[in-house]
């Protein structure tokens, strides 16, 4: 069954948008929260579903990104990539930027917070502004090598300006990572940001799927919440922060050749050491074994492929380092939870 959609400016004048709703008469109302109007749009009667929001608003259905898995995932980076130290910039009036900063604490537990200024989005200055003083000072206070996970792009490009402006380099004394994966900010950043990639097309097709439940009479009981897809790595957060010059070597190798790489023993012949040292080395410099960390990156590459390719899962297994199809199918799913042809139907859907 199709549906017709209305695009309506919020902003307008609320009486007048208010009385023309009330002629229409929608069947339902996507919208954002806006203060004081969305309770508003909630007595016209018909269902509101708030996109993307899981803050609890009385009769409101709700549509979101999981905000404390985003979390979760960019401490996960940051501690693979070889940093100890952690902090959180985010907006501090923004629901989803304190869910963010509590999943990441699950990981790494407290850090400091620089909770940022809020801008009038309609202007774009939150793109283009300069950082102000205050998160330069906040920055050159802390101790380095730091990783920051910063709630969103415009906020983590601050961060990058600002840690010029503090003369920290990145991504030796100061890594970043952000979310939503705004490739326009973050090539632009300098160095390009790393960023997590979220599944904001799935959000319409859950839009339709919770109206439809609504429309039947079986409403869910909480939000509809989408799983994060991957993690866009760039400069600002690459394996130049790791102090060990010899894991350096060996994860940039890695990176650069992880198809070529059959073997633990291998890849410490490459780097000119024995496997024992590359093994000691890495526990003490990542808290992970070569072998964690292997594999670990031949995942990372293999979800890239998925969502980003048509490739056959064999092909992608190959490019990956994988001895074979199985191979990689039984190591996704016990890594990632899921197979590789349910990741990619998710993650391209």
């Amino acid at each position: 069954m199709g549906y017709d959609f209305w695009i309506i400016d919020l902003f307008r004048q609320r009486d007048l948008l208010l009385a023309s709703l009330r002629e229409w008469r929608p069947s339902a109302i996507v919208t954002e929260y806006l203060e004081g109007l969305t309770e508003a749009l909630l007595e016209l009667g018909c269902p509101v579903v708030l996109v993307p929001s899981d803050q609890p608003v009385k009769g409101a259905h709700h549509v979101d990104i999981d905000d404390l898995a985003i979390g979760r995932l960019a401490a996960e980076h940051l501690v693979a990539r070889g940093y100890t130290k952690f902090a959180f910039v985010g907006r501090g009036d923004a629901h989803y930027a304190k869910q963010r900063l509590k999943g990441f604490q699950s990981v790494v537990g407290e850090v400091p917070v620089y909770w940022e200024e809020f801008r009038d989005w309609r202007q774009y200055d939150e793109y283009w502004r300069d950082p102000d003083e205050d998160m330069v000072g906040w920055l050159a206070q802390q101790a380095t090598p730091l990783g920051i996970f910063s709630a969103h792009d415009p906020t983590g490009r601050h961060v990058l300006e600002a840690a010029a402006q503090a003369g920290l380099e990145v991504p030796f004394a100061v890594g970043v990572i952000s979310a939503n994966d705004d490739e326009t900010v973050c090539e632009m950043a300098r160095p390009a940001l790393s960023s997590i990639k979220l599944p904001w097309r799935r959000l319409a097709a859950d839009v339709v799927q919770l109206l439809e439940a609504v429309w039947a009479g079986s409403p869910p009981a909480g939000p509809l919440l989408e799983q994060p897809l991957e993690i866009v790595a760039r400069g600002s957060s690459s394996y130049e922060a790791v102090g060990d010059p010899v894991v350096r070597r060996a994860m940039q190798m890695l990176v650069e050749g992880i198809a070529n790489i059959a073997s633990v023993e291998e890849w410490a012949a490459r780097v000119g050491v024995s496997r024992r040292v590359l093994e000691r080395r890495f526990q003490t410099s990542l808290g992970r074994s070569p072998h964690a960390m292997m594999l670990h990156e031949r995942i990372e590459r293999a979800k890239k492929l998925l969502t980003s390719s048509d490739l056959p899962v064999s092909l992608i297994a190959e490019r990956c380092g994988f001895q074979s199809n199985e191979r990689l199918t039984v190591n996704f799913r016990e890594l990632v939870g899921v197979p590789p042809v349910m990741f990619r139907r998710g993650g391209k859907g």
